[in-house]
């Protein structure tokens, strides 16, 4: 089974990152029977996204071929996709390696219902194209 986990930098000792769409990287964590057995850092392709950044990050899992994921918060669009997919959504806090264990321990409940807004997470500001002042 393989697990995606939304992180900032990576790896079992990161925390869970509080974005799913917006997230820097993905931890891929591959489980066989109860136990952690490979971890992979995927670059998360949402992360700079303008909008629909949930639903590309969730494309990007699924196309990883994951069974579940474990993220902070999951809006509406990315939940629809990964559920539709048959992809188990969890809500964690904490490191990477206590959220899977916790996962697999059954302490984590599925999410059938998004834990954030659409825009949850956006970066705001002006853009690429702003100059500022006059011109």
């Amino acid at each position: 089974m393989k697990i995606a986990v939304s992180t900032s930098k990576g790896g079992l000792k990161d925390d869970v990152c509080p974005l799913f769409g917006r997230c820097p990287t993905f931890t891929i964590v591959t489980i066989e029977g109860k136990s952690i057995k490979k971890t992979e850092i995927m670059p998360n392709p949402g992360d700079r996204a303008g909008g629909g950044a949930g639903v590309v990050a969730a494309q990007a899992v699924i196309d990883a071929g994951v069974e579940s994921v474990i993220t902070g918060n999951c809006g509406p669009n990315a939940l629809a996709v990964l559920l539709q997919a048959i992809v188990k959504v969890y809500a964690s806090t904490g490191t990477v390696e206590d959220s899977v264990k916790d996962m697999l321990a059954g302490k984590l409940s599925a999410l059938s219902a998004p834990t954030a807004s659409d825009h949850f997470g956006q970066r705001s500001g002006r853009g690429r194209g702003f100059r500022g002042g006059m011109q």
